[in-house]
């Protein structure tokens, strides 16, 4: 497992973020806060370099503070979002925290579905910030009462505007234009390796493009669970019972967010093995989400190699998952 980097060395070190505009530009003081993330030097023992980009520093704790400002100010700037209906989302996570503060900030109403099972720490956010919540039922996609079907239909009974994170391309499309361009300039070519987690796919799509425009010979690597159908799409294999533990990874199906042509290999790690990286990585003083840990198992197996250079994506820290980190 990564260790803490306790030297004085160059390896000790904090690559600021750089020095861009908000995408998009934003005066709003806590709004104007989203992105500009650093990445620092994990400091594990293998023989390459591990760096991680701390998402969780942006306003909600998670990279989907990107996704929820970006998708919303651009359709709102198209006429799509006209302030006179709510905004709805449906999100296992994340996502539904960041949409419910993009709305509080800009004084839209907000409806979120999320479903049964998912954590009170990211249902809470979007209740603190004012949103109406649906809990649904934890059915299968082609159910009716599936949280993204309910969502829909929410949207078309109140007049509201249905972002779907799941479908719709402007989540990559946020990310390449701004999370991508913040890792191109971070990096300046001084990396071989890119390892996210994928659950909708926008994040790592979004970099993979940006990133292999300037470094077409950077080698990204998606990060999925073994009971997920991100893997089996990528490799062209028969699709599996989704069954998945960790919030945040994997999908049943390849969503339309996902550029496979710009990403070079999926990864797959067992649930437990997520968890007990999360439990190790807090034990170091590091907290972290599991779908992040998850990413670093598979950079350490890239980062045996003296001549890699391997940047993860933290997409959250572990402050929303504490009821498995302290299982163990």
């Amino acid at each position: 497992m990564g260790q803490p980097v306790t030297d004085s060395t160059d390896r000790d070190r904090v690559i600021e973020a750089p020095t861009i505009e908000p995408y998009p530009e934003c005066e709003d003081p806590i709004l104007g806060r989203t992105g500009g993330t650093p990445v620092i030097e994990h400091g594990g023992r293998q023989a390459g370099r591990t760096y991680c980009k701390l998402e969780y520093e942006n306003p909600t704790g998670s990279m989907k503070d990107r996704v929820a400002l970006g998708m919303i100010s651009k359709m709102r700037a198209d006429g799509e979002i006209d302030g006179e209906g709510p905004v709805i989302e449906a999100s296992s996570g994340n996502t539904g925290g960041a949409v419910a503060l993009v709305c509080a900030r800009l004084g839209l109403d907000c409806h979120i579905t999320f479903p049964e099972g998912t954590s009170g720490q990211k249902s809470g956010y979007m209740e603190a910030y004012g949103a109406t919540t649906t809990a649904c039922p934890d059915v299968a996609s082609d159910h009716e009462d599936y949280y993204a079907r309910q969502a829909r239909r929410i949207a078309d009974e109140e007049g509201g505007t249905f972002l779907n994170q799941y479908e719709n391309e402007l989540n990559p499309e946020v990310h390449y234009e701004w999370t991508g361009e913040e890792v191109v300039q971070q990096l300046d070519g001084d990396v071989t390796h890119i390892v996210s987690p994928m659950g909708t796919g926008g994040t790592l799509s979004g970099i993979a493009r940006r990133v292999k425009e300037e470094y077409p010979e950077v080698q990204v690597v998606g990060v999925d669970g073994v009971k997920s159908n991100i893997w089996t799409s990528f490799h062209g294999e028969d699709p599996v019972e989704y069954d998945v533990a960790v919030e945040g990874l994997g999908k049943g199906e390849r969503l339309p967010t996902m550029w496979f042509d710009y990403i070079d290999d999926v990864r797959t790690v067992a649930d437990e093995a997520a968890f007990e990286r999360a439990r190790s990585e807090a034990r170091n003083g590091f907290l972290i989400g599991p779908s992040s840990a998850a990413a670093l198992e598979i950079a350490d197996e890239y980062s045996e190699a003296p001549e890699n250079v391997v940047l993860t994506i933290v997409c959250d820290n572990g402050d929303q998952y504490f009821d498995v980190i302290n299982e163990g």
